[in-house]
């Protein structure tokens, strides 16, 4: 059993997983994929199926499915469960069926692959069964390897992938008002506060270095119910994917976000494209090392090295109506951030 917790259910590790992996969207897991005939695809999960856990694959075609069957094939191309296909669940983009294969009672450990005949073919690429702990042993220890090189700031980690720490100028950021935006997402000008901040930590957002408390926030949510809910494969239990101090590190971050003093909530540090005003961090490819000092931060590069944070509300003030950046709205509630505390 791969459960540390017995309210859980045994496919909850896998919902985690690949909900901290798609947070981070180049995260390096493997990911349901599609395998093809005749136009036809089966989708399955290659990561793998937990043994005793439910299993579904899905078929998509533009035909319809009167007549055709599913059969599991273990590794030697013997059937070993078999059903009709049951009704459509709907359309999916260009596809006009979807319809789902369910195969539960299959549970003996082994690599499978599922083959649709009759009125459509298809056949799907192999899949493993196994026990969660053999099958997220190595997404785990990817994915936490992942965020160890998203670290912004000071306290990063040094790997292949990493040699220098990166944007030490958040030490001492400046606290501007939300900017307008334009409908190519573009910021207007940029009024400051007069507030400065200490911003830096953090992990980086999807394909970029910006910064966002709404999904920094989730992000530690997840990891912190891996470590509580799975401690033998997210907590102090493992050896290779050990989160505790990946989920410390991330809670750090948010709790400088909001000052409780002054009652004043930090959304979001740096701004995506400033459009032909000044550059966004979206404007330019560059190592996260060189933002300190590029390009001498003389405009229009001012706010990659010295980055902007904004501010949601300011001394009990209500959140701006300015349209922000998409990925950081809305943003969680102040009193959410107190109470990571």
């Amino acid at each position: 059993m791969i459960l540390t917790h017995p309210a859980d259910k045994p496919w909850k590790l896998s919902r985690l997983v690949s909900t901290l992996a798609a947070l981070i969207a180049i995260a390096p897991i493997a990911w349901p994929s599609l395998a093809t005939a005749q136009g036809n695809f089966i989708r399955v999960h290659q990561t793998g199926y937990v043994a005793s856990a439910p299993k579904r694959a899905y078929l998509m075609s533009s035909a319809s499915s009167t007549g055709a069957s599913f059969s599991v094939l273990n590794s030697s191309g013997t059937p070993v469960f078999s059903a009709a296909i049951g009704p459509s669940q709907g359309s999916w983009g260009s596809f006009t069926h979807v319809y789902a294969l369910d195969f539960d009672s299959v549970s003996a450990p082994g690599t499978y692959t599922i083959s649709v005949s009759g009125s459509i073919s298809a056949t799907s690429v192999p899949f493993p069964i196994d026990t969660g702990a053999n099958l997220y042993s190595t997404p785990l220890a990817n994915t936490l390897y992942f965020y160890e090189n998203e670290r912004d700031g000071p306290n990063f980690i040094a790997t292949p992938l990493r040699t220098a720490a990166g944007h030490l100028n958040d030490t001492h950021a400046k606290v501007y008002f939300t900017p307008t935006f334009n409908k190519k997402d573009s910021a207007g000008p940029l009024t400051p506060t007069g507030a400065v901040i200490d911003a830096s930590g953090g992990w980086w957002d999807a394909g970029d270095y910006m910064k966002f408390v709404q999904t920094h926030s989730y992000t530690v949510g997840m990891m912190l119910v891996g470590v509580r809910d799975f401690a033998n494969q997210m907590g102090g239990g493992s050896a290779a994917s050990n989160f505790t101090a990946e989920a410390k590190f991330g809670l750090d971050w948010l709790q400088k976000m909001w000052d409780d003093t002054s009652k004043t909530f930090y959304y979001q540090v740096a701004v995506a494209s400033g459009g032909h005003a000044y550059v966004g961090d979206h404007d330019i490819w560059r190592l996260p090392q060189a933002d300190d000092n590029f390009q001498n931060c003389i405009s229009p590069f001012e706010f990659i090295c010295n980055r902007p944070v904004f501010l949601n509300t300011a001394g009990g003030q209500t959140p701006p109506s300015a349209q922000i950046w998409p990925d950081a709205w809305p943003p969680p509630s102040p009193n959410a951030t107190r109470c990571l505390k």
